[in-house]
């Protein structure tokens, strides 16, 4: 049954920790002036696990996507799909309402960290997925989460990526796939990641304004607050997503990533993270090995990125 309500009438999970319900108080009531309209479409008592799709202005992928989360294996874990309205989703609304059982409605082009952490706040699950609204999760995804974080010490996971239809652009996106291996890394697949909710709480979550490296600071700050636990690289935990799907899109990115570095660490100034920062970034990962063909795609767009990293702001401008 769908019904507009309130948070109030949302009702916790069992068992909620105290000090994830003081934050919860606390995060709902600063992201409160993001949210034009709660509509439940279908109330899951209790979820284990709720997963956060952030949409705006979609196409037919989110269908898909959302087909994707519905269409689970895991049948006897309670799970909730909460999908983020950024605005321009009145032409799907019709077929969302069957595939999501929360529909947030914020406001219209919020940005990205904010949606992320206005979901966060009115998910209810112990565990909190995040995943992009173009990307297709594997039918064992919920049971993959679960099962992995039965280990107490995991706080939190980001997942391993395959092309969905470009796999030459994706030969740029080396921390897409890092093998069959579990280690540790950062969440840097924001858009396919799952972490504890109260983590996320305690930890600050993303930094609203920030675009790139926000998954790092977010595992920074899990390793300052939570100390002992891990942050996992989970190779089972599986998406197929493309990086981009033209150099239009490939020329955004790479605009929008030339100051990531310095946006982060405006973030958080002191050098302990500076440190963090470096260390991660010139850490040797492993990579997925190429064949033949990506290898040359591979060296076509690194040319291609090199160019465009290397322009002035105003060569990408549009005439007036």
């Amino acid at each position: 049954m769908t019904a507009s309500t309130t948070a109030q009438s949302l009702p916790d999970r069992d068992g909620l920790p105290e000090d994830e319900r003081a934050e919860q108080q606390a995060w709902r009531a600063r992201y409160a002036h993001e949210v034009k309209d709660l509509v439940v479409h279908r109330l899951v008592p209790s979820p284990k696990l709720t997963i956060i799709v952030v949409s705006y202005r979609p196409r037919e992928y989110l269908i898909e996507c959302l087909q994707h989360l519905r269409a689970q294996t895991a049948r006897d874990v309670p799970y909730e799909i909460l999908l983020a309205d950024s605005g321009g989703l009145e032409h799907l609304r019709s077929r969302t309402a069957s595939l999501c059982d929360i529909d947030l409605r914020l406001r219209d082009g919020i940005l990205l960290n904010e949606a992320r952490n206005t979901a966060m706040a009115w998910a209810r699950g112990e565990y909190v997925a995040i995943v992009d609204d173009d990307g297709l999760v594997a039918p064992t995804f919920v049971e993959v989460v679960c099962r992995i974080f039965e280990d107490p010490k995991i706080a939190a996971m980001r997942g391993r990526i395959v092309a969905k239809e470009h796999p030459y652009f994706c030969t740029l996106a080396g921390h897409y796939d890092r093998g069959d291996e579990m280690i540790e890394d950062a969440l840097i697949t924001e858009g396919h990641m799952a972490i504890r909710r109260r983590v996320y709480l305690l930890s600050g979550g993303f930094p609203d304004k920030l675009f790139g490296h926000e998954g790092i600071y977010l595992a920074y700050r899990i390793e300052k607050t939570f100390p002992g636990m891990r942050v996992v690289y989970a190779p089972e935990l599986l998406m197929r997503h493309d990086y981009m799907d033209g150099l239009g899109k490939l020329i955004r990115k790479l605009r929008k990533f030339t100051t990531s570095v310095e946006e982060v660490t405006s973030v958080d100034k002191s050098e302990e993270f500076e440190r963090y920062l470096q260390a991660y970034l010139s850490r040797k990962m492993p990579q997925r090995p190429l064949t033949l063909d990506q290898k040359i795609a591979r060296s076509a767009l690194r040319t291609i990125r090199f160019a465009v990293e290397r322009a002035p702001a105003w060569a990408f401008k549009r005439p007036s």
